[in-house]
């Protein structure tokens, strides 16, 4: 089966789904993109090279770090290019990421791989240069517990340095056991993972930092690249708020029935429309930043070309699952899809898990949530029930009422863009 390797954006986003910090990052294909982007991120920034043909950056002149300014960040794309074009002349450039300059620390390596003989296995050394250098790693055949991942990290002879060396403080040896047992779980879970090599890993005094990643996944039979399915935290379904982002007071809009059918909801329920004070005797705000409380959800009503703008904001605000009910992404094709990806992009650069887009809703009737614009509500049950169809579910959904039958969740996975289940 064919294989590509994921840029690096792509997988900080799959890292970065599965709760291992990665720097704040955007992909840009311009100076001016590079200017902005660098501005929004906050100096000082990193930029490199993203190509599927130039696996070690640095050696085309592909890497510009402790960059200060703007114009800085001007100048580094266009040298970057420039050097990229120069020395890598049949590589493909996708564009530059720029992303922020994390403060240094001990560099480590975590990687694996498929072995013809033992299957998928781990490894863990001494990061960045050391690594070839010293060739001083661990190795271990999946699948692990947290105590071979500790005896893996100790069995190194530059555990010494995690441990604390002629004077230095010791290193967070707990954080790197979660970040090995995450990446160790979605590698065994996932056979499209057929290779990765997370170097460096920036490990400190309290927490650790993924810098660099090489991701090698298998394609779909024709092509496409295979979609990886990233389980979200158990935590992420059971909302304290929700805001319901184009609440309308017009009963024949979408924002007006997802509103309405959250009323029973015993969390917090913020409204959002710029054009109204108040909605069902709630208070409504212009925007999900405004709200003043945090909120975890977000059921997203509004046009799709003003998708992308709010899920910015609800990135920002610190919102652990979007669900857009809006269609008019990949359902349509052509630029319905370019917009649904931009989507899908700026969701993972904030860690916001996506249901939908073009889909129904959820509901969670233990938890007194309908997130849909269907009136009926079902029952609560032990039997969760998933569908790409929103048609079949309010079928199943008004079937199950007079028989009696109960239901502990109800999803509409619309374009499954995210979470597919």
């Amino acid at each position: 089966m064919p294989e590509r390797m994921l840029t690096e954006s792509e997988g900080y986003s799959l890292l970065a789904a599965c709760g291992i910090p990665v720097p704040s990052h955007q992909v840009v294909t311009s100076a001016g993109e590079a200017r902005a982007a660098a501005g929004r991120i906050g100096y000082p920034v990193v930029m490199k090279v993203v190509s599927p043909e130039i696996i070690h950056k640095s050696d085309v002149g592909g890497v510009v770090t402790a960059i200060e300014g703007p114009d800085a960040a001007e100048e580094a794309f266009r040298t970057i290019m420039e050097n990229s074009a120069a020395r890598a002349p049949e590589a493909a450039i996708a564009g530059i990421i720029v992303e922020k300059q994390v403060p240094g620390g001990l560099e480590v390596l975590i990687g694996g791989k498929t072995d013809p003989s033992f299957g998928k296995v781990i490894t863990f050394g001494l990061g960045g240069k050391l690594v070839e250098l010293l060739e001083d790693v661990a190795i271990r055949v999946l699948p692990v517990t947290d105590d071979d991942i500790r005896a893996m990290i100790r069995e190194i002879e530059g555990y010494r340095l995690i441990r604390g060396y002629r004077g230095e403080p010791p290193k967070d040896e707990e954080a790197l056991v979660r970040i090995i047992a995450t990446v160790a779980r979605q590698f065994a879970e996932n056979p499209q993972i057929r290779e990765f090599d997370l170097n460096p890993v920036i490990l400190y005094e309290r927490g650790a930092s993924v810098v660099d990643a090489r991701i090698i996944v298998g394609d779909t039979a024709g092509g496409e690249a295979a979609r990886i399915s990233v389980r979200a935290p158990p935590e992420t379904f059971y909302p304290r708020s929700i805001a319901v982002i184009g609440a309308s007071a017009s009963p024949n809009k979408v924002g007006y029935s997802v509103l309405r059918n959250l009323l029973s909801f015993p969390g917090n329920l913020y409204p959002v429309n710029p054009a109204r004070k108040e909605l069902f005797g709630r208070t409504a705000y212009p925007s999900v930043k405004d709200v003043p409380g945090p909120v975890d959800w977000a059921v997203i009503a509004v046009p799709a070309p003003l998708v992308p703008g709010v899920m910015e904001e609800c990135g920002e605000k610190g919102v652990r699952l979007a669900i857009i009910v809006t269609a008019g992404f990949r359902e349509i094709g052509g630029a319905g899809a370019a917009l649904e990806e931009k989507v899908v992009e700026i969701a993972r650069r904030h860690s916001v898990r996506i249901i939908g887009p073009n889909c129904l809703g959820v509901m969670m009737p233990h938890q007194g949530i309908n997130a849909t614009f269907d009136p009926v509500s079902p029952k609560p049950g032990d039997v969760a029930f998933i569908s790409q169809s929103g048609a079949i579910i309010t079928t199943v959904v008004d079937w199950s009422l007079p028989e009696e039958f109960g239901f502990s969740s109800v999803i509409s996975v619309g374009n499954q863009a995210d979470l597919g289940f």
